[in-house]
């Protein structure tokens, strides 16, 4: 079973590789993403397992490749690999379109593909890896394997969002590499070679030099948060989300800024409790991320655009459930990263769909167009669960982030989250019922699509992770008890 945590990585990975190298001819070009759906849907398989090994108590470990899967670990390694089948099935289904319409070329696919296959495989060994340097060599993968997806389209507007999304997630990533190796260098005398180890500097928070540990949280706070993007390292952020292909983005916006936060989860701790002054700044910079982003998406007309300030708004949340910390703290910031996940990704179908009917993500544009009903309730389902309305997931998660912060004694950036939530709801749901509700009487319904079986599953998905919040936290606890150790 423990070699299971090796296929996780492996199979995503050779799925990718296998995107690359299938021959480009015309016959096989109907085949692109298979290699990448069918390793998605196999890594999911492996999740599971690994998944219900751990719920039953087993310790999974592989001291060789550097692997340990617990909680937090094994649930973002199988978020990462639903979301690759739904963002990769979506893709071909969309991407089609888009090759007969001549918005790109066939011979495009397979890098797209084959970057999804490394994206997945990068997720699953940041979310397992046990090794201080391999978590940040996982972390820089993502980046990596994301790069040209955002630059898909090859027009200016795609370079330039590629060109920022690797520039300040390099500048970021350096950053964090700092912190890491001050991290270390701080835990070495005490723990010497074991300071390597994630699992072994959780509990060494009480014999880090403080000056040290402030350095590093700080480093680790700014690097790791723009690859989150928090603000204000969030630029590159809606930029990208507005000119990555369909599908691709429900993937690439449902993990891919989730993986820096579980990163710093794992290494937060144990400076927090060296340098207790981190949690203030941790707190502050959630604050402020949470209303900037939310304000920031209630101006943008593209929905896409606007979508990507909803993200940066609720990574707020994850992060102020760090700096929260403690049992609660912990668990509320992993249940997020589930619920923000999927519903961020149903919303990215739901805007997709819109856009293969309509040619546009425009609110103003969408607005004089009657479409399929199907879309317009997605959007809306999707937007009531994010702002927190139960008895979707981002209800209890959300639910657990409030209460976490109160009780740390943080009473004020509680109001914060309880606020945001509201505007969520406001801005999300104004856009979708000026988009899909207010259609002219007597309008012509465009042409007409059955709901795709991506938007069910993930549909289903949602009401899952809501409907028994007992299960998922009670599953997430054990991991926040160990991260809570280092406090």
């Amino acid at each position: 079973m423990n070699t299971l945590m090796l296929v996780l990585i492996l199979l995503p990975a050779a799925a990718g590789l296998c995107e690359l190298l299938v021959p480009r001819l015309s016959s096989q070009r109907a085949t692109a993403g298979l290699w990448a759906l069918g390793g998605s849907a196999l890594s999911f398989l492996c999740a599971a397992l690994v998944m219900a090994q751990v719920a039953a108590g087993a310790e999974l470990a592989l001291p060789g490749a550097h692997l340990r899967a617990d909680a937090l670990g094994v649930i973002v390694a199988l978020l990462a690999s639903f979301l690759g089948v739904i963002g990769v099935a979506a893709a071909r289904r969309h991407l089609r379109v888009d090759v007969e319409a001549g918005r790109a070329k066939a011979e495009w696919l397979p890098v797209l593909f084959g970057c999804c296959g490394f994206f997945v495989a990068a997720a699953n060994w940041a979310a397992l890896t046990d090794h201080l340097l391999v978590l940040y060599i996982a972390v820089e993968a993502t980046t990596l394997a994301t790069v040209l997806p955002v630059a898909f389209y090859r027009n200016r507007n795609s370079w330039e969002a590629g060109y920022k999304y690797l520039l300040l997630n390099s500048l970021g990533l350096a950053a964090a590499l700092m912190g890491l190796t001050v991290l270390y260098a701080a835990a070495q005398p005490t723990l010497g070679a074991e300071a390597l180890s994630l699992a072994t500097l959780t509990a060494a928070g009480p014999n880090l030099p403080p000056l040290a540990a402030g350095l590093a949280g700080a480093l680790l706070i700014c690097g790791f948060g723009t690859k989150a993007g928090l603000v204000p390292l969030h630029g590159w952020l809606p930029d990208a989300y507005q000119v990555s292909p369909p599908g691709f983005i429900a993937l690439f916006s449902g993990i891919g800024t989730k993986i820096p936060l579980v990163a710093l989860a794992r290494v937060l701790p144990p400076l927090m409790a060296a340098a207790p002054a981190l949690r203030p700044v941790l707190l502050v910079v959630a604050a402020v991320t949470m209303l900037f982003g939310i304000m920031a998406a209630f101006w943008q007309d593209d929905l896409r655009r606007l979508l990507g300030y909803s993200s940066v708004s609720q990574m707020g949340y994850i992060a102020m459930a760090l700096a929260a910390g403690g049992v609660a703290g912990y668990e509320a910031a992993a249940y997020h990263v589930v619920s923000h996940g999927l519903i961020k990704a149903l919303l990215f179908l739901a805007v997709g769909e819109a856009v293969l009917v309509a040619g546009t993500a425009r609110v103003s544009e969408l607005g004089g167009r009657r479409l399929p009903p199907v879309i317009g309730v997605t959007f809306l389902l999707a937007s009531l669960g994010l702002g927190g309305v139960p008895p979707m997931p981002a209800f209890w998660s959300k639910f657990q982030v409030f209460t976490a912060t109160a009780e740390a004694g943080y009473g004020w950036a509680a109001g914060v989250a309880v606020l945001t939530s509201l505007l969520t709801i406001t801005t999300l749901v104004r856009a979708g019922a000026r988009a899909f509700l207010m259609k002219p009487v007597g309008e012509k319904l465009e042409r007409a699509l059955p709901a795709p079986w991506m938007i069910v599953l993930l549909v289903v998905a949602v009401f899952a992770a809501g409907l028994f919040p007992g299960w998922m936290s009670g599953f997430l606890s054990t991991a926040a008890a160990a991260l809570a150790k280092g406090v």
